[in-house]
C-alpha cells in the first residue's frame, strides 16, 4: 500500500476524485500500470508501436559521458541497455517501417533488429530527434535539420532560429521550444507564433500526429480550430509522453515509466 501511495503522489495531480485510483486523460478514464521503476535521471522516451518496445535514455554513474540508451519490451517485460552510443539523447521512431533512431554526441544511429546501433553518416552532436515524413534533428548549436538520403539540410522555416525540441503535427504545423517557451510555425512559411502562456517540459504527438505538451500544470493538446492548447489531463511534471497503437498514453515521471490502460467504466465521486 505504501508503494502505491508513493506512486500516486508522484504521478498525481490526477483529479479531485479522492475515491478513484485512475486518471482522466482526454475525457477517458484510465487505470495506471507501472512498467518500470528506479530509472536514474530518466530523460527521453519513445515507443516503437510495431513491436511494443519502449526506448528511453537515462543517466548512469558507471561511465563518462553518462547518458545511455535503455529499452523495455512491453509484451515480455524484458529490459536491457544498448551499448555503443556516447551520451545518448534524442529518440525518434519511423512507425511505418519500425526503424529506431537515436542521437548522441558522435552523431546519428539506427538501432537494428538485434538491438545493435549502426552509425549513420552524420558527425554532428545531436540533442533532439523527431520523425514525420523524414528524420528531423537539433544539434548542440540548437539548429534544426532534416536528415535524408545520407545528408542533412537546414529546416527552411527554422533557419536562424535557436531551439531545443520540435514536433510536426497533422496540420502542417511545426511546434518548437526555446528555453521551455513554446512557438509554432506553419510549413512553408516564416511567420512564427508564440504560445507564451505555457512553460513546456515535453512535446509529443499521438498516433494521429495530434500535438501534445507536458507542463507542470498538466497535459494539453492543440486545438487547430482555435489555435490554442486545451487541457486534457491534470497530470503534471511529466518528463516525456508517448502513445501505443490504441492511442493509450505511456509517460515518464520521476524515475517511473507508466502506462495508462483505458477503463470503459468511468469513476465518479459521490
Amino acid at each position: 500500500m505504501r508503494f502505491l501511495f508513493t506512486v500516486t503522489l508522484l504521478i498525481a495531480a490526477t483529479t479531485a476524485d479522492k475515491r478513484c485510483h485512475g486518471i482522466y486523460f482526454d475525457e477517458k478514464y484510465f487505470n495506471l500500470d507501472i512498467i518500470k521503476e528506479g530509472i536514474h535521471q530518466l530523460h527521453a522516451l519513445a515507443l516503437n508501436r510495431n513491436d511494443n518496445t519502449a526506448y528511453f535514455t537515462f543517466e548512469t554513474l558507471s561511465q563518462i559521458p553518462n547518458r545511455v540508451l535503455g529499452y523495455i519490451e512491453l509484451n515480455t517485460g524484458k529490459v536491457g541497455v544498448i551499448e555503443g552510443i556516447r551520451n545518448a539523447t534524442g529518440i525518434a521512431i519511423d512507425q511505418f517501417y519500425g526503424k529506431v533512431y537515436v542521437g548522441g554526441m558522435d552523431g546519428l544511429y539506427k538501432v537494428n533488429d538485434r538491438k545493435i546501433p549502426e552509425r549513420l553518416p552524420l558527425q554532428d552532436d545531436v540533442r533532439s530527434l523527431f520523425f514525420k515524413d523524414g528524420l528531423y534533428f537539433i544539434n548542440k548549436n540548437k539548429q534544426a535539420y532534416k536528415f535524408e538520403d545520407g545528408y542533412a539540410a537546414f529546416v527552411p522555416e527554422l533557419r536562424g532560429v535557436e531551439l531545443d525540441s520540435l514536433i510536426l503535427d497533422d496540420d502542417n504545423n511545426i511546434f518548437f521550444t526555446q528555453n521551455k517557451k513554446l512557438f509554432r510555425v506553419k510549413l512553408g512559411t516564416k511567420a512564427i507564433n508564440t504560445h507564451e502562456m505555457h512553460v513546456v517540459d515535453a512535446l509529443t504527438t499521438d498516433v494521429y500526429y495530434k500535438s501534445y505538451i507536458c507542463t507542470r500544470n498538466g497535459v494539453f493538446s492543440y486545438n487547430k480550430y482555435k489555435y490554442v492548447y486545451d487541457k486534457v489531463s491534470e497530470i503534471g511534471g511529466l518528463k516525456a509522453l508517448a502513445f501505443n497503437k490504441l492511442n493509450e498514453p505511456i509517460y515518464a515521471v520521476a524515475d517511473y515509466i507508466v502506462k495508462l490502460r483505458q477503463n470503459e467504466v468511468p469513476c465518479f465521486e459521490d
